[in-house]
């Protein structure tokens, strides 16, 4: 039976960290609750999180908003669950923030108001939590915002994962080049100089290129390092933003992989806001603010001015040219039923499963790709230094 590690708190606000014999995660609560203590976080055995920076991420958020939800179904009321949640959570930047909103309820504000304060919070969040406390029903919204959070980060650990071993394999190759172009090669071009024959002219392409990058690398690094700044720079601005988005739009594979990521992110935003009680124009905005690309958030726009001039969603969706007539006769029918809600987070859930798929279809014929152009620099390399041997010992070959 699996052994879970678990934190909770007393009646008198004690906390309390032992672990426990169990099914799974909800046979914990229950033995839990039994025992009068309210469940915050549950962890099997074994699963450690390393501290490397204090820097706040989406799954820090994401265990904020689970555990919060906790405590809500608790009975824990939101001011005394915040005050907890002050007290464990492990990140000190954090446990500042949720101080804070702490006393800002405390003050008698609300916690969308509180929490509106923070950076760290998006819109999205703040809105949903904002719906949750209009319509008395935050606890089921806030449970609503971990789902979202959790699929969030699940979607992009998968795209990480799916690109840890071109990023290794082109890091390895290219460092392994670099060790032959600046220490091995050199040390051949010493011996045939000491020879003083003519050398085949791959041999000689080869130790010119060597002599330049030991001679000239400093220059060829800090060329690299401020081309890198100048286009991050660059890109920071609303001009350079528009420029790369537009190269994404253009580029072949990239394009199709940026606009099913882009389908999969506003589908799930707008079809989370419209489910936790957002007004729809509110929720297009927000919506349309997280899709990350300049060029189509302004295309879509016209979907809000549409639903603004009483057009419906489906029409000015279509008219916009950026969803598929399969997407857009998806929202027909969710409009038609009113449940545009599901029928959001359904295009979500198909597009992010394409868009899987296609990532991994790039990257099974990028890695082979990848090995080859590597194969041929490094071949190029031992074949120019074996051409020089044969020449200097009159081997034939």
């Amino acid at each position: 039976m699996p052994n879970f590690s678990y934190e909770a708190v007393d009646s008198n606000g004690n906390r309390i960290r032992e672990s426990l014999d169990a099914l799974n995660e909800d046979a914990i609560k229950t033995e839990l609750r039994g025992r009068g203590l309210i469940p915050i976080s549950i962890k099997p055995v074994g699963a450690k999180r390393v501290l490397l920076l204090e820097r706040i991420t989406l799954k820090d958020l994401l265990t904020f908003t689970q555990e919060l939800g906790n405590l809500l179904e608790s009975g824990l009321p939101v001011d005394r669950a915040l005050y907890v949640l002050s007290e464990s959570s492990e990140k000190k930047s954090f446990r500042a923030i949720i101080r804070e909103i702490y006393i800002d309820i405390q003050r008698g504000q609300s916690l969308s108001q509180a929490i509106s304060r923070h950076k760290i919070f998006p819109k999205l969040y703040v809105n949903m939590i904002k719906a949750g406390e209009v319509g008395g029903i935050l606890e089921a919204v806030i449970k609503r915002l971990a789902s979202f959070l959790e699929t969030t980060a699940t979607f992009r650990e998968e795209m990480k994962d799916a690109l840890v071993y071109p990023i290794v394999l082109t890091i390895v190759g290219g460092l392994a080049v670099v060790f032959l172009m600046l220490y091995v090669i050199p040390k051949f071009a010493k011996i045939f100089a000491d020879m003083g024959q003519a050398l085949p002219l791959p041999t000689v392409i080869l130790l010119n290129v060597s002599k330049g990058f030991l001679s000239y690398w400093w220059i060829i690094a800090g060329l690299i390092i401020i081309a890198t700044l100048i286009i991050r720079s660059y890109a920071m601005t609303s001009e350079g933003r528009v420029f790369f988005d537009n190269i994404k739009l253009k580029t072949p594979v990239i394009k199709r992989l940026h606009l099913k990521l882009i389908i999969a992110r506003f589908s799930r935003t707008l079809g989370t806001l419209l489910q936790s009680g957002v007004p729809i124009l509110e929720a297009i905005g927000i919506s349309r603010g997280v899709v990350g690309n300049e060029i189509i958030a302004g295309r879509l726009q016209a979907i809000e001015e549409g639903v603004k001039k009483g057009k419906g969603i489906a029409k000015p969706l279509k008219e916009s040219v950026i969803f598929p007539p399969v997407v857009v006769q998806m929202v027909v029918v969710g409009e038609e039923a009113g449940r545009l809600d599901e029928t959001f987070l359904l295009i979500a859930e198909r597009f992010e499963v394409e868009s899987r798929g296609l990532i991994k279809r790039v990257v099974r014929l990028f890695e082979p790709a990848l090995i080859l152009l590597m194969g041929l620099i490094v071949g190029f390399i031992v074949i120019s230094m074996l051409l020089a041997i044969f020449s200097i010992n009159e081997i034939p070959i």
